[in-house]
């Protein structure tokens, strides 16, 4: 079948949140790790991850699930973003934490509040008015959460009709029964999901952020084992958890966390799924739509796009290979990068993505990972940009002799000692520590090629091993490091 490489929704969305649900679910990618999150027995567990590797799409995955195959009474699932909650009620501007965990409380059974009101069929007159406030949240322990909130509700109907609720058509009384009726019988039964995407949003690592994203934690915890009938999940960057590590919030609730990656047979799994799914929506006639799968055809589909190889070096390599390690491994990214080489591949009238399309997409690419590394990374190092430019014009890999003096001549040597900002919330200390910053935020990696095997990758990360650049006895493990290739165009790296 004939694929329109320049069509903007070949390989989807770059937001998962964005992407239209029953389109996201064509292509999404289970796997292992997604378990205990995607397991509705778990009231609690939060995602973290870096930007763009599937955080957003992991939580409307769990909201597709619970809409469309929970057993017994239908959910109630609430998907939110911060900045939806801070229009219910400013949080207070203070980093103490029993403050900060009641307005996460308050403004969680608020969103409730909100969608049993949506979805019985009656409108507040005033957004306050669905501020449960501490006191009444003290006499939710031990109650189920629905129950709890529904009968407040009935509590703010008059048999006057004076009320605090603004009526739907239907006398006010009915909705008193109404409500009265889901109390005892259906409402008690209904498990609520909260769902809280991007709460480190616009994060800068303040002491009250911290504090804020940190009470988050605490709130949802307490909340799941105080009530019954709730249940939470929320995703967080890794860079920001990281973060968070030294308060004590966020100790207890590290059990219920799952760090999102991708290997390589996934990130292809996924790569294969998104043209399969192109497939059955353009052609559902065709062999391909009726037969294929990507557990058999996983190769055949990507190659029904790309190239079946593309120069890498002084030999070839599998397509998805190449996006892969130019993408550092993000799903977003590799999306990204396969969406400009293929409006490349149109426009020269190609059938398939070939590595010179690739190749003209990587300065405006590379251009935006830049931009994206800054926004992730600012609030670790408050002199990111001009670090990152100390190695514009350089080598792409690195001795570690070498990688050290580079920021030392380059950056440092540039830089008053007083004027290096902390590091990652520690004092600055010296190039070794910035040195394994950048490889912390995946600037560049260990370059395993001399060892390279089925075992063990030729890239290696902080995540896989995040003990190198620290202990002075193994600073290395006999590697040495590569920049990037996202990044390599845009610094102009030889």
């Amino acid at each position: 079948m004939k694929i329109a490489l320049d069509d903007k929704t070949l390989f989807g969305n770059d937001a998962g949140e964005d992407e239209k649900e029953d389109m996201l679910m064509s292509y999404f990618v289970d796997q292992p790790a997604f378990a205990d999150f995607l397991n509705p027995r778990e009231r609690l567990w939060i995602a973290t991850g870096r930007k763009g590797i599937g955080k957003s799409a992991l939580l409307v995955r769990f909201a597709h699930l619970m809409r469309t195959q929970a057993i017994g009474a239908r959910p109630i699932v609430i998907p939110a973003v911060p900045s939806q909650l801070v229009a219910l009620r400013e949080p207070p501007q203070t980093d103490n934490p029993s403050l900060l965990e009641n307005y996460w409380k308050q403004v969680i059974c608020s969103a409730i509040n909100m969608e049993l009101a949506r979805d019985i069929g009656f409108a507040w007159t005033d957004n306050q008015m669905a501020l449960v406030e501490s006191a009444e949240l003290a006499g939710f322990a031990g109650r189920n959460l629905i129950g709890a909130l529904l009968s407040r509700l009935v509590g703010k109907i008059n048999v006057a009709g004076m009320v605090d609720i603004t009526p739907t058509p239907r006398p006010a009384a009915s909705h008193a029964q109404l409500l009265q009726r889901l109390s005892s019988e259906e409402g008690l039964r209904r498990p609520v999901w909260f769902l809280l995407d991007d709460i480190d949003a616009k994060f800068q690592a303040s002491p009250w952020q911290q504090a804020f994203v940190a009470s988050f934690c605490t709130a949802a915890r307490h909340l799941v084992r105080e009530t019954t009938g709730i249940g939470i999940r929320a995703s967080v960057r890794t860079d920001v958890w990281t973060s968070l590590s030294v308060t004590e919030d966020t100790d207890k609730v590290e059990q219920y966390r799952t760090e999102i990656g991708w290997s390589a047979s996934q990130q292809r799994a996924l790569l294969a799924a998104r043209i399969l799914a192109y497939a059955r929506r353009n052609d559902p006639a065709s062999e391909v739509a009726r037969t294929w799968n990507t557990q058999d055809h996983a190769d055949a589909l990507i190659e029904l796009a790309f190239t079946a190889r593309m120069k890498w070096g002084q030999a070839t390599a599998p397509a998805e290979h190449v996006l892969r390690v130019l993408a550092g491994g993000r799903p977003r990214w590799i999306a990204q990068l396969c969406r400009m080489a293929g409006v490349n591949a149109a426009r020269d009238g190609k059938e398939r993505i070939a590595m010179h399309h690739v190749s003209q997409a990587m300065g405006e690419f590379g251009r935006r990972r830049l931009s994206d590394l800054y926004k992730e990374h600012q609030h670790q190092f408050a002199d990111m940009r001009r670090l990152v430019e100390c190695f514009s014009g350089g080598p792409r890999r690195y001795a570690t002799d070498d990688l050290l003096r580079r920021i030392d001549d380059h950056y440092l040597a540039r830089t008053r000692p007083d004027a290096v900002p902390p590091v990652d919330g520690a004092p600055f200390r010296d190039g070794l520590q910035l040195a394994r910053f950048l490889f912390k935020c995946g600037f560049f990696n260990g370059n395993n090629a001399g060892k390279a095997s089925l075992a063990v990758p030729e890239f290696v990360g902080y995540d896989t091993r995040p003990d190198l650049l620290e202990a002075d006895t193994n600073l290395d493990d006999g590697m040495s490091w590569e920049l990037q290739p996202a990044y390599r165009n845009i610094l102009n790296i030889k």
